[in-house]
């Protein structure tokens, strides 16, 4: 049970969502006792016991798909003859995910990419930024900071345990790199910063090679709402107010009261 629980602190601690599944009953012949429990990530990575064997992969699947579905419980009921087991029975479980509920994924480390961090860490989101220039990591003490070239994006996968992603890096070069690791995510959110011009360019060059225009229509470019100057401070609330306007399904009315 100790190292259930250390694996699922820690990897909460460093912005993983885990999954804690518990046998809550056993039906006829199981291998699993009642309170027996698993923690499982999101890779399919898991400390723990529910019984072994297939009925446990079974589990273990589940729980990976309910992490990825955003689910905060679940429960669960394995059939053990229907997993290949000879045994018999079954068992029912409950599932509770824990950690990061909103990863924030920023690229880039400039002045707009500070400012959205630190309000962005101060609304509850776990803030990952990707540089690969070393020199900036002190500039983010409320986020987890990533050193990593472009190209190993797709090697490293830096943006593993986000839901939601701001490219603006120092160079056209850097963004379109960032772009295209991010369009082969499953991100709620993806924001690039650039006039409309740079924006066109980019979407027409990656449609001439095959990217969709669907794929290319989910992504907020130029990003944010219309509501800053020139500020990087302003900028960094106008896109952590429009991705909030996408996490909670908000709308842009105004509230008043009478």
């Amino acid at each position: 049970m100790k190292d259930v629980l250390k694996f699922a602190s820690e990897n909460a601690d460093n912005g993983k969502k885990v999954a804690l599944v518990t046998v809550t009953n056993t039906i006829g012949s199981s291998p699993a006792s009642i309170g027996q429990m698993i923690a499982v990530l999101a890779d399919g990575t898991a400390v723990g016991t529910v019984g072994g064997g297939a009925a446990e992969f079974d589990v273990i699947t589940r729980a990976a798909e309910a992490i990825k579905k955003g689910e905060r419980t679940f429960t669960l009921s394995i059939d053990h003859a229907e997993s290949g087991m000879i045994c018999g029975g079954g068992m029912e479980l409950f599932g509770n995910t824990v950690g990061n509920h909103a990863g924030l994924c920023i690229f880039g480390g400039g002045h707009i990419a500070q400012s959205l961090a630190q309000i962005a860490a101060c609304t509850g989101f776990f803030v990952t930024v990707i540089e690969d220039r070393a020199e900036y990591e002190s500039e983010f003490e409320s986020a987890s900071y990533i050193i990593c070239n472009p190209e190993d994006y797709r090697i490293n996968d830096p943006a593993a345990d986000a839901d939601y992603a701001v490219i603006c890096t120092r160079g056209h070069r850097t963004d379109d790199e960032a772009l295209r690791y991010c369009l082969g995510k499953d991100l709620k959110y993806i924001g690039m910063i650039g006039s409309g011009a740079k924006v066109a360019a980019l979407f027409n060059t990656m449609m001439d090679e095959g990217i969709s225009r669907a794929a290319l229509d989910k992504v907020f470019a130029p990003i944010g709402l219309d509501i800053a100057d020139a500020v990087p401070a302003e900028i960094a609330v106008a896109i952590l107010a429009e991705i909030l306007l996408i996490k909670n399904k908000g709308s842009l009315n105004h509230k008043r009261y009478t």
